[in-house]
């Protein structure tokens, strides 16, 4: 596991290999006919990212974006702590008829609130949800960061950086359209997160075939700072609410799965879990869910 094989996508640098993904037949919430190869997670040794690797292409990706279901990413806004983390700090620091822009806004859920106050924009790949967005108010600017024209006080990214091929350079885009003096918002999973140090490789969150690079607070600090800015606010939470009880139950479930996977690939096989394992032997490899787990974050970077 020690030996470097893989360069790291962002700078360049050598990969430490954490260990093989399990395969998994789900992406964007469509299950689909044929499991999809999982590879390896990689952390680079001079820059700290996290990178899936070998991984599918842009456009092998942006396919199955296409494809998949158009509820996927639906949310109900109090039911998202980033998005009422987001909007108490635009509403301290931002005054009325500020610009937002929400890069991959799906259909609006976290800009709705918003737009009694404030002009807000959207990028979403996804037609259905552009559409949904836009009966809302909210202005679609492109469904890719290459058709993005003009400059913004506010640019949020909820659960986006995970999905791009170099995220150093997405960091970097989401910064040269904000004016001097605004904000850059990137909330996603913590690859530095106890449970994902804990599982590495063989955690729920690398599964997700659209998840392709892995950050975390220290990397974007770092990464701000290299770019002459600074980091201003940081929080650690759960993606999902629980009870007490469901975090023991998600907790005692995958430290079982790390201590003996063996056992529980033999559980997943005698049906257990909801994968297809009868029709697909590589889906008994496949992590349980950990939602429960604090292991999101949430950064404020300031362009001065």
């Amino acid at each position: 596991m020690s030996s470097i094989l893989a360069n790291c996508p962002d700078c360049g640098g050598g990969g430490i290999a954490m260990g093989p993904i399990p395969p998994t037949d789900n992406f964007a919430g469509r299950v689909l006919e044929k499991p999809l190869f999982g590879g390896s997670l990689w952390r680079c040794q001079r820059c700290s990212l996290g990178f899936r690797w070998p991984r599918l292409s842009k456009e092998e990706l942006d396919v199955l974006y296409q494809q998949g279901n158009d509820a996927t990413w639906t949310a109900p806004f109090d039911s998202r702590r980033d998005w009422r983390i987001a909007r108490d700090f635009v509403e301290k620091v931002l005054p009325c008829t500020s610009r937002i822009l929400d890069v991959g806004c799906f259909d609006g859920g976290f800009l709705e609130p918003l737009l009694t106050n404030y002009r807000c924009f959207g990028i979403e790949i996804h037609q259905a949800a552009q559409k949904r967005a836009e009966h809302k108010g909210i202005e679609i600017v492109g469904s890719d960061f290459s058709e993005v024209a003009g400059e913004f006080d506010f640019v949020t990214a909820f659960d986006v950086i995970e999905h791009v091929e170099r995220p150093r350079q997405f960091l970097e885009q989401c910064l040269s359209v904000v004016k001097p003096g605004g904000w850059v918002l990137i909330s996603s999973g913590n690859l530095d997160a106890f449970s994902f140090r804990l599982m590495k490789s063989r955690y729920w969150y690398c599964t997700i075939a659209e998840h392709i690079s892995f950050v975390s607070p220290r990397w974007v600090d770092k990464h701000a700072t290299d770019l002459g800015y600074q980091t201003t606010a940081h929080a650690t939470f759960s993606h999902t609410l629980a009870s007490v009880k469901s975090r023991i139950r998600e907790s005692a479930i995958n430290c079982l799965y790390r201590a003996f996977p063996k056992i529980f690939s033999g559980l997943r096989r005698l049906g257990l879990g909801g994968k297809k394992v009868s029709a697909h032997a590589a889906l008994a490899e496949h992590p349980p869910v950990w939602v429960s787990a604090k292991d999101h974050f949430i950064v404020m970077v300031q362009k001065r």
